[in-house]
């Protein structure tokens, strides 16, 4: 199978990700695992031994996987050579181009093996799949984070895989462990640049572009241009971590017949807050179709209280009496609100 779909139009394009070398998991920095912009850590986790086993061979990798197994289901979808490895909708977008079933460890490596083995083209993938849930003897082996409290940590298997940019909402610390991989980077700016496709139905969940970014049609998707401007591309090899913040788009590309990605994701805000999609739905829904000078004093009103938010707009208010208006809302409060808005939904 083809291991390396050529990258050619944003690799001319982008810039690179700043990297550093010298850092690991005894002296990383806390402050830099929150950078608002990404970065790569050369040689980060070099020292695992599942990174050690796959700089000696493939199978060597998946023997020392295999030691871990304790009978877990993997969520695997299997892709036809049509797809070219890239994991999308199909034509009309009313499904997806790939196949899904369970599958036990040992059936997924070899299944990997050997579609990576066969030239023809077709692609095995596993999604973000909870290590603690799946091989919790292997999340021991994993250091723990500075500062970083209980992150989900997830495996990702497969082979030569392209998966659509999308966003995150967490922020994530990705470990290359076996294979290489090139993920583009996009600034969250660059959203009306990036032809997203439906909200309610993507093929991992999560919105993705629709742009081809590994070849790309700028006729379709003229706009798509000014993305590749603004893009960073990271190439990662067995051992290197990035550091990717939330809300930036990534498109990512395993450059190997066969990749393993450790990712780790936490918020740090607190998990009382909810999730702001929630918002953004909601907002869709009881906001976006009014007619449009209702539209526009419901922008100022969001611009006051939420996106231009200043505390000196609320000082006129005794702080006894500012409750929600307090910024940060204190646990008490988050607790409250969330409660009375699930109760009038309920309506």
């Amino acid at each position: 199978m083809n291991t390396d779909v050529p990258l050619s139009n944003a690799k001319q394009t982008a810039q690179e990700v700043k990297y550093l070398e010298g850092i690991s998991p005894k002296n990383i920095p806390s402050v830099l695992l929150n950078s608002h912009e990404p970065i790569v850590l050369r040689g980060y986790c070099n020292h695992w031994p599942l990174v050690k086993a796959a700089k000696q061979s493939d199978e060597a990798a998946k023997q020392y996987l295999l030691q871990f197994d304790e009978g877990a289901n993997f969520h695997t979808h299997y892709l036809p050579s049509a797809a070219q490895g890239r994991v999308f909708y199909n034509q009309d977008m009313t499904g997806f181009n790939f196949a899904s079933k369970q599958q036990k460890l040992p059936k997924l490596l070899d299944d990997i093996l050997q579609t990576a083995q066969s030239k023809t083209g077709e692609c095995v993938y596993v999604s973000a799949t909870s290590l603690a849930q799946s091989l919790p003897s292997l999340l021991k082996q994993i250091e723990t984070l500075p500062d970083i409290t209980s992150p989900l940590v997830n495996i990702w298997l497969g082979n030569a895989s392209r998966i659509a940019a999308h966003y995150d909402f967490a922020q994530n610390f990705a470990c290359c462990v076996v294979g290489k991989r090139r993920f583009t980077l996009f600034p969250p700016e660059q959203l009306k640049n990036l032809y997203v496709g439906p909200l309610d139905k993507a093929p991992g969940g999560q919105e993705i572009s629709t742009v081809d970014v590994a070849n790309p049609d700028l006729a379709e998707h003229p706009k798509f241009s000014e993305a590749l401007e603004a893009a960073q591309v990271a190439e990662l090899e067995p051992g290197d971590a990035l550091i990717l913040p939330s809300m930036w788009w990534h498109h990512v590309q395993g450059l190997s017949a066969f990749n393993v990605l450790i990712t780790h994701w936490w918020r740090d805000s607190p998990a009382q807050m909810g999730r702001p999609m929630n918002a953004l739905l909601l907002a869709m829904m009881s906001v976006r179709d009014l007619p449009t000078h209702q539209r526009d004093a419901w922008k100022n009103l969001f611009d006051h209280y939420v996106f231009a938010h200043q505390p000196e707009n609320f000082s006129h208010i005794p702080e006894a009496a500012k409750s929600i208006l307090a910024s940060p809302m204190d646990d008490i409060s988050l607790r409250k609100l969330r409660a009375e808005l699930q109760n009038k939904l309920r309506r």
